[in-house]
């Protein structure tokens, strides 16, 4: 047997000229969602996408499609021929099994709300709901209410078929991940930062995560929770990947600056180092879980000499928020109990006592005295990556930061050498 969804977008269908990209990429990413539940047909028809899957997927398929930005709500539908007398057996057996629910749960009052994309459909949309409101009346003995119904009957009249269904499943809106493009999300094992991303996500982005460490090796990142919220937030975004940075080598060649400069100093270099790498990975941007004078180091005045001399934008979605409003988004996307597991980060060694209004001019000495241009290589030479499947069962792969820094490199190289040969820049 097979079951069926309607899923509706929301923003998507604003975007005018533009629409079909983003809801080529919607539909690549519900796809995507739903692709290891075995026989699933997606198919777009009428401004909304119908989704087909086995009827023993129809629990994990739900739960799949309430993570897919870009989707406003969905519906386990069913379907009807566009003929009045099969619309109204549908509608009949449906509100029929509602009534037979829950004894807590009253079913006694009912109303129809008729959509009619097809208009060369023979009945107009309020005809149509008067009409099948007073046959089930007839039928079930209902009674209508319109304010406050018990149960309300949903029918879309759509180019091949009707859709009937009694309840709507809530989705998270926003954009596809992916349409508005890639960024590099500094990631921390704390509460803001997964939460950060999530929002980035919301509004189309696809992030890559870059995590400064300090265990002894790579391969202890992969097994911490790290890769947990990572996992987290592939079920939302999709694959991806981690780019690993070890804080020694930056540890061992500032042990002389001063305790209260730190943490702006090392945020700055965290920062080139982003920076060098956002460049080298074509990305679009930089994003944080920087919130606004939460901590010493997120005054005005600290973020603005981390930002200093920045090309490339650097965004913080989380910079009005506040500490509750950040804990409860954590809690809803499912990240919160993970960030609450000990882990021992770079933020956790380094002056709990910084400066919070840093002078501009002593984190630039800092960046000179101890070679920041020279430090930002050697960590980015020493950095690994690791890749995750987005939710599915793989293992993540481990490999140097210079192997998928070259292969970028080459497929730079590969589009150059095109756009020679067919005469123009690219």
């Amino acid at each position: 047997m097979r079951s069926q969804f309607v899923v509706h977008y929301g923003e998507v269908g604003t975007k005018g000229d533009n629409r079909v990209v983003f809801e080529s990429c919607l539909g690549k990413n519900i796809r995507w969602s739903l692709a290891d539940l075995g026989k699933v047909e997606v198919r777009k028809l009428n401004q909304r996408f119908l989704v087909t899957v086995d009827e023993d997927r129809v629990q994990e398929a739900r739960g799949r499609l309430a993570n897919v930005f870009g989707v406003a709500w969905f519906a386990q539908v069913e379907s009807a021929p566009l003929q009045y007398g099969q619309i109204l057996e549908k509608a009949t057996a449906l509100l029929g099994s509602t009534k037979a629910g829950e004894e807590s749960k009253p079913r006694d009052t009912f109303r129809v709300s008729v959509r009619r994309p097809n208009k060369s459909f023979e009945m107009r949309s309020q005809d149509l709901a008067r009409k099948l409101g007073e046959d089930i009346i007839a039928a079930l003995g209902l009674k209508v209410n319109l304010s406050s119904p018990d149960t309300e009957l949903f029918v879309d009249i759509i180019s091949d078929r009707g859709l009937l269904y009694v309840e709507r499943a809530k989705g998270p809106g926003g954009l596809p991940v992916g349409v508005t493009g890639r960024v590099l999300h500094m990631l921390s094992g704390g509460i803001d930062s997964p939460a950060s991303a999530w929002l980035m996500m919301k509004r189309g982005c696809k992030p890559v995560y870059l995590h400064f460490y300090i265990a002894p090796a790579p391969q202890s990142v992969v097994d911490s929770k790290i890769a947990d919220l990572v996992r987290s937030l592939s079920s939302f975004g999709g694959g991806t990947r981690v780019i690993l940075i070890p804080f020694a080598p930056y540890q061992l060649a500032t042990q002389e600056l001063p305790e209260d400069f730190e943490p702006t100093v090392f945020r700055y270099f965290m920062r080139l180092v982003a920076e060098r790498l956002a460049e080298d990975l074509e990305f679009a941007a930089i994003s944080t879980g920087d919130n606004l004078a939460q901590v010493a180091s997120q005054t005005l005045y600290n973020l603005s000499c981390i930002d200093r001399g920045c090309s490339i934008p650097t965004l913080r979605p989380l910079l009005g928020y506040d500490k509750d409003e950040i804990v409860q988004l954590a809690k809803r996307i499912g990240t919160y109990e993970t960030s609450l597991r000990e882990y021992r980060d770079c933020c956790s060694i380094i002056s709990r006592h910084p400066r919070t209004r840093m002078r501009w001019d002593y984190v630039e000495e800092s960046a000179r005295r101890f070679r920041f241009g020279e430090l930002v290589t050697q960590c980015i030479s020493m950095g690994s990556v690791v890749s995750f499947g987005g939710g599915r069962e793989r293992p993540p792969l481990l490999e140097p930061l210079d192997a998928l820094l070259g292969r970028y490199e080459r497929k730079r190289a590969a589009i150059e050498l095109v756009g020679k040969r067919h005469g123009r820049d690219v």
